[in-house]
């Protein structure tokens, strides 16, 4: 059972390539990618949510604000208005798989109210215990999350994770089904997830934010100490890069991550 699956850009902010690669002394957009899958049997279903509309008014106070300063943000359409000008109506949306929650990510959950919402049981209440500064820090805006989010919410159990031979990762089939498996990526963020797609001619996997640019996987390298800085966990990330680097290498899987320019080629191809 192959799926298809389209590849939205829901807004960019604008970094130094340099603090990834080490070599590049330009400024580029980092897009904020997410994902329509249209699933035989469930219908539409999302990874992640882009900024969405609500960004800006989620960083108008402080300590928020700071978020807006060090990573300006650009998010010329909603979500939903992105889904519907595709042919997507946004209650169509049956379910959301949250790969974590930084605010590129979730900025879109709210216009899905009647979607269940798959994660991580680490990703959210971690965030969520921690100070307005520190919410800053890792990238967290509470305010994106929507009214009621709790009753919408299905969170997946870290111990339901097991190790899948094929990849040498730890997976879940999240449907049952076969066609979307959650992968345990940790180090971003609290509760990271890729999500395994069976598509054809060979499974995608999304692995979100993972890395940022396909060199790290490639050519072996590592981002400076200030983005590393970044990181949730840094060893779990450097970790997280070396068996994503192994998977590569085998061939048999097509990679893909949220910010790397390379990924653009997917959001063309669906448009």
């Amino acid at each position: 059972m192959s799926l298809t699956v389209k590849f939205f850009n829901g807004g960019f902010c604008r970094q130094l390539f340099y603090l990834v690669d080490r070599k590049t002394w330009r400024w580029g957009r980092f897009q904020a990618v997410f994902l329509a899958i249209a699933h035989p049997r469930l219908g539409w279903v999302l990874v992640d949510t882009g900024y969405g509309s609500r960004f800006k008014d989620a960083t108008r106070r402080f300590p928020h604000r700071f978020y807006r300063w060090a990573t300006p943000a650009t998010c010329p359409l909603g979500t939903a208005e992105q889904l519907r000008l595709a042919g997507i109506e946004p209650e169509a949306v049956r379910h959301v798989i949250m790969t974590h929650f930084h605010a590129d990510h979730a900025g879109g959950l709210a216009d899905f109210p009647h979607a269940r919402v798959h994660y991580h049981e680490g990703a959210l209440s971690t965030l969520q215990s921690l100070s307005p500064l520190r919410q800053v820090r890792a990238a967290f805006l509470p305010e994106l999350m929507p009214t009621g989010f709790a009753q919408q919410s299905d969170p997946v159990a870290a111990a339901a994770f097991a190790h899948d031979e094929k990849t040498g990762l730890r997976t879940l089939d999240l449907f049952q089904d076969g066609t979307v498996h959650l992968v345990d990526l940790p180090g971003h963020a609290p509760g990271h997830l890729g999500v395994l797609l069976e598509t054809s001619p060979r499974p995608l996997l999304y692995a979100a934010d993972a890395y940022w640019l396909r060199t790290q996987l490639t050519e072996g390298v590592t981002p400076l100490a200030l983005a590393m800085a970044m990181q949730w966990s840094p060893p779990d990330y450097l970790e997280t890069i070396t068996r994503l680097r192994v998977l590569l290498q085998k061939g048999t899987y097509e990679i893909a991550a949220c910010h790397c320019p390379e990924t653009q080629r997917h959001v063309e191809a669906s448009h």
